[in-house]
């Protein structure tokens, strides 16, 4: 019964400072990381799988309730199949990001999209990525997010290449609320 009790007053203690950390004015600043799988096609026959860890940093601005818009960089190490080579590349891009439930809510649904221009390292070569992303925040307290989202994305190259991606990551985010 002790433990039902411990348990009551945690929850009634984060529903109460868990508020307004998706409002209209405040900041997001944060990051995630995951791990995946992805298939590369060359010159539309030719493909391999490879594993890929992403390492993303982002901060962004709500311009109204629920809707923050920013910046997020992204560091990505992939290990090609049968190669001792570790490719590294990084990007920078814009973002958009939508809450769908309350403001007042402890658990949030929330959706991302993102474009990117990415830069290999050593070399010229370039891609074009869009990335979608959907996924759970658990806020802790009023200024700390937990994350959890399934990504999506599709690229480009400026070398005949294409590259599809499913991922999963997780990340956190602190909410800094304006002064009142």
């Amino acid at each position: 019964m002790k433990i039902y009790k411990i348990l009551f007053i945690i929850t009634l203690l984060m529903t109460f400072a868990s508020n307004a950390q998706i409002e209209k004015g405040n900041w997001m600043m944060g990051g995630t990381g995951g791990i995946g799988n992805f298939k590369t096609t060359y010159n539309g026959s030719n493909s391999e799988s490879n594993t890929t860890i992403v390492i993303a940093p982002n901060i962004g601005y709500f311009f109204i309730d629920k809707l923050s818009i920013g910046i997020a960089g992204q560091f990505n190490y992939t290990f090609p199949k049968g190669d001792s080579k570790i490719i590294s590349s990084n990007s920078i891009s814009p973002y958009v990001r939508y809450y769908f439930l309350e403001k007042e809510k402890q658990i949030n649904i929330f959706s991302e999209a993102r474009y990117e221009i990415m830069r290999m390292n050593h070399s010229n070569f370039k891609t074009d990525t869009f990335l979608i992303k959907a996924g759970t925040v658990f806020f802790v307290n009023s200024n700390v997010g937990i994350e959890v989202a399934l990504n999506y994305s599709t690229q480009k190259s400026n070398q005949n290449f294409e590259n599809r991606a499913i991922y999963l990551n997780v990340g956190f985010q602190i909410h800094l609320e304006r002064e009142r």
